[in-house]
């Protein structure tokens, strides 16, 4: 199955989601969350499929927002708090897929590129991967329900860490907090996704389908209770004067005042 952004690959019990748009990096826009979150459905509809490897054609899983477009900056209110349900919608439809998911990371994995395999159920990374959440940095808080993902994943003081600071990171720092789950060469990505997949292809269905859908449940029982205003909190922080600020300062490198407006 192919849509302008995404593709499907594959049949039967194992199918590739693959983020295609290489020649800007999978750069998130507004079409490829519409793809992503039409992916979700059609593969949800698949009773055959037990495991998806989510994966980005070309140098890099995802290299974030595509600046092109503006996402929050300059945007019309409505028009932020669109994209943003948007990208909401494509987490928590890769995290409720009753296959078992595998983000095969390699490359970078910016902003909504780091959001995106901590909606899977297991992630693998290149050991040259390089992985940063921009949001903070960048003047904006960070939406698509995505925060708790970070928190559930490497707990409270790595997830203020990774979110407040916009830090780049390696794969073996973030195997260490528990953001991956394996750290493998970089020829070896695909190979050990499919040896995980194989993995699971060997346990009986149901059991593990249930254990997922238990143990999320559990999980992210209050995520949606608590950060439901994501989506407006975005919209209110992008269109301060002090994120006008942070833009600056981070593509020039200086030091601005703050000054909470």
């Amino acid at each position: 199955m192919q849509w302008e952004t995404v593709s499907v690959e594959g049949d039967g019990s194992l199918r590739h989601l693959v983020l295609n748009r290489p020649q800007v990096r999978n750069a998130v826009n507004t079409q490829l969350l519409i793809d992503l979150n039409a992916a979700c459905a059609y593969l949800g509809n698949q009773p055959d499929c037990r495991v998806v490897i989510l994966r980005g054609e070309g140098a890099s899983f995802c290299a974030g927002a595509d600046l092109k477009e503006g996402l929050v900056h300059g945007a019309a209110l409505r028009d932020v708090v669109y994209r943003s349900r948007l990208g909401t919608r494509a987490i928590q439809s890769l995290r409720q897929l009753p296959p078992v998911t595998i983000a095969a990371v390699h490359g970078h994995a910016i902003g909504g590129g780091a959001c995106f395999p901590t909606a899977c159920d297991f992630r693998i990374a290149t050991r040259s991967v390089k992985v940063s959440v921009r949001e903070a940095s960048l003047g904006v808080s960070l939406s698509w329900n995505a925060l708790p993902n970070f928190v559930h994943l490497v707990g409270p003081s790595r997830a203020k860490e990774m979110i407040m600071f916009g830090e780049m990171y390696d794969a073996d720092t973030l195997q260490a907090y528990g953001y991956f789950n394996q750290v493998v060469p970089d020829d070896d990505l695909l190979a050990a996704a499919q040896r995980l997949a194989d993995k699971v292809l060997r346990q009986p269905p149901l059991p593990v389908e249930m254990t997922k859908a238990s143990i999320n449940a559990m999980v992210h029982a209050l995520d949606h209770s608590v950060f439901h205003m994501d989506d407006y909190a975005l919209a209110l922080t992008g269109r301060s004067q002090d994120a006008a600020r942070a833009r600056e300062a981070f593509f020039q490198d200086a030091a601005p005042t703050w000054h909470f407006d």
